[in-house]
């Protein structure tokens, strides 16, 4: 993971994981996503486009996931790092995308 081009998103409210995930496919030109890892109050997502891994997106949770369980958690930051070769988003986008997220539930 390329973290010099990291892209942090303090969300202006709780955010439902799921609906962030699916709000941010077509954003980030994705069609997929997967689960990486977890811990306590992280989840890691990658995004993929016809298989190829794109962006991981790092969710900072509240409560503490439970089991892999992500439906129903709500995320309070993120964090969109670009993966092999792709490029840091441009700040239209990442002002795009914060507004978007900033009228999810």
């Amino acid at each position: 993971m390329d973290h010099a081009h990291k892209t942090d998103v303090q969300l202006v409210h709780l955010v439902d994981v799921n609906h962030a995930v699916q709000f941010l496919l077509p954003k980030l030109d994705c069609d997929s996503w997967y689960v990486v890892c977890h811990h306590e109050h992280q989840f890691v997502f990658h995004l993929t486009k016809k298989g190829a891994d794109r962006f991981a997106v790092s969710f900072e949770c509240t409560p503490p996931v439970d089991k892999a369980i992500y439906h129903g958690s709500k995320a309070w930051e993120l964090s969109i790092i670009p993966l092999h070769g792709e490029g840091s988003l441009q700040e239209d986008a990442v002002e795009e995308i914060k507004a978007g997220l900033a009228v999810l539930r």
